[in-house]
């Protein structure tokens, strides 16, 4: 008995990868990265962490290798513990292509396995949890983001978005000893992207008041204690990011990321119903082209006529579902909305994230039902299983065949080499320089005005302005050479402050510095130097928040191994 159940968990982890190949597999055999959105924001992110993961450096506090050169401290502001799948596979592949395909199917097999496992804990059925696994890791929204978008970190978070409904759920109503699906779910949207854990944080808040509302909630001062655990072990396992961001954020005023018109992208209804039954995953902004899929429209259309036989859970789900699909839309007053502090979600159609997820519950369930209407045979149930899967996917690689089209993507970059120079795109041949891309993210609000002067790497003496020509750059360090420096005074150097930098001769000599009025580092004097080295050097706090998160997620699994977490996935029954 024992072994046919882990031949069970065998297979239906194969059938996972398998899975995840089919997921890339139409893109992946092209050798090509289409074009997104994000795309080269996010490969200069995975080339810097490579270049400096070859260089022996793991924590890294300023780009030197990519984004011109200029000391950009995206890591200090932007989550990257989630991306070491990639650089780890960057590491590991020759074809950077392949790498990043690879990576892609790696969370796409976590999604798989997170959304089956915390479903089959919800449901206690199998045939369920499968369904739901399957139509939200094949959902437009999920697809359009890795794709069109190439939103690697909002799509990363989504992978954890069941742990962290599932984990609530649990310290309310269900198992209360999982609270820590809910703390180490949200950590990790954390460290994938913040504004998902903004727009994960009011889902939970308001999936929260509802069960407090409609629900009798037992045992109250425990439900409040295991909140609490989930929330500290959230603190810990995110540290190694949050602790470095607040000491920046603290030293001075940064820009933040733009706002959007929000009345503009929000999405028009007749938009959504149309694309979804196209099931159209190629790009789109202000065109309206974002969408939930034909599979989860359909799950809409059936629940309407299944909705007063379902028990009140799915009643719930069903219809918060439904709300977070008509928020995503021109429907809600967002020239109210854009006035608030919710602006900084950016676009509207980001709730689709939380309204995909929660209609692949219902279409999960929907799966089940008719299941258990037309298959009473196990052979049945595994054929009908089958249908309904090519059923979910069919649509999906239609989509995508849409999306390679040159008529919907008429701008596609084959990703030919990573070098210590930045990233090599080809177009038929032709070199395709990569564009200058959220620099003035990040910088200090003060500074942005000298931007270009620092991408064009100008310096001055005395206030006198000169070109340096000679730039050295090395993990976490960037070195100036210029034989002017060797006996000047006041160095206006083509860098921002940031805390953390320090400053140095070609004798390693320490050398004081002040900032001006712009954020730049300027040295008062080299010591008969003419190289200034400008190093970013982790402090305590850093050292501190690297060694809490990873003690945590150390005691994590070893808590998760000893209970026999794995256990949970229970002898498949299909």
């Amino acid at each position: 008995m024992k072994n046919n159940i882990i031949v069970k968990k065998l297979i239906l982890l194969i059938l996972f990868c398998f899975l995840s190949v089919i997921f890339i597999l139409p893109l992946v055999k092209t050798n090509i990265i289409f074009y997104g959105d994000d795309l080269i924001f996010q490969l200069h992110r995975i080339l810097e962490m490579v270049t400096n993961f070859k260089n022996g450096n793991l924590f890294i506090g300023i780009y030197t290798y990519t984004f011109h050169s200029i000391g950009y401290p995206l890591n200090l502001f932007y989550p990257w513990v989630t991306l070491l799948p990639f650089i780890f596979f960057g590491l590991l592949v020759k074809n950077s292509v392949i790498a990043i395909y690879i990576g892609i199917a790696f969370y796409t097999f976590l999604t798989l396995t997170f959304t089956y496992w915390t479903t089959k804990k919800f449901s206690n059925n199998n045939l369920q949890s499968f369904m739901t696994a399957i139509i939200y890791t094949f959902c437009s929204y999920r697809t359009i983001d890795i794709y069109a978008r190439f939103a690697l970190g909002e799509f990363i978070a989504l992978t954890f978005l069941p742990l962290c409904v599932y984990g609530l759920y649990a310290i309310v109503l269900g198992n209360s000893k999982d609270w820590p699906f809910l703390g180490f779910g949200m950590s990790f949207v954390l460290l994938s992207h913040l504004l998902s854990v903004v727009l994960y944080a009011i889902f939970l808040l308001l999936l929260f008041i509802i069960f407090i509302t409609y629900k009798k909630i037992t045992k109250r001062r425990n439900r409040v204690i295991d909140l609490g655990r989930a929330i500290l072990i959230s603190i810990l396992s995110s540290a190694i990011f949050w602790i470095p961001f607040l000491e920046q954020e603290t030293y001075q005023k940064i820009s933040q990321p733009d706002k959007m018109d929000m009345v503009a992208q929000a999405l028009l209804p007749s938009k959504v119903i149309m694309e979804s039954l196209n099931n159209n995953l190629t790009r789109g902004d202000a065109g309206n082209t974002y969408n939930i899929g034909i599979i989860l429209f359909l799950a809409i259309i059936i629940g309407i006529a299944q909705y007063k036989d379902w028990d009140k859970n799915y009643k719930i789900i069903y219809f918060l579902g439904i709300v977070f699909l008509f928020v995503s839309t021109s429907l809600l007053p967002w020239n109210l909305i854009e006035k608030t502090p919710l602006s900084i979600i950016q676009f509207p159609w980001r709730f689709l994230t939380i309204s995909s997820y929660l209609l692949s519950l219902v279409a999960g369930h929907e799966c089940y039902i008719l299941i258990s209407i037309i298959a009473t045979s196990y052979y049945r149930r595994i054929i009908v299983i089958l249908v309904l899967s090519v059923i979910t996917i069919v649509p999906w690689y239609a989509g995508i065949t849409n999306f390679k089209n040159p008529v919907n993507n008429n701008e596609k970059f084959a990703l030919a080499t990573f070098t210590p120079r930045g990233v090599n795109y080809t177009d038929s041949g032709k070199k395709v320089e990569p564009a200058l891309y959220h620099l003035g993210d990040y910088a200090p609000i003060d500074g942005t005005k000298k931007l270009p002067e620092i991408i064009s790497k100008n310096a001055s003496i005395n206030g006198k302005k000169f070109t340096l020509k000679k730039t050295i750059v090395k993990p976490n360090e960037i070195e100036f050479n210029n034989s002017k420096f060797k006996n000047s005074r006041n160095i206006t150097l083509p860098i921002f402050a940031y805390r953390n930098l320090k400053v140095y001769n070609k004798n390693d000599q320490e050398l004081f510095y002040k900032v001006n009025s712009y954020r730049q580092i300027v040295v008062g004097k080299t010591n008969n130097s003419n190289l200034i080295k400008v190093k970013y050097q982790m402090s305590n706090l850093d050292k501190f928040s690297v060694v809490t998160s990873m003690l945590t997620w150390i005691i994590g699994v070893i808590s998760f191994v000893r209970k026999k977490g794995l256990g949970s996935l229970k002898k498949a029954k299909f």
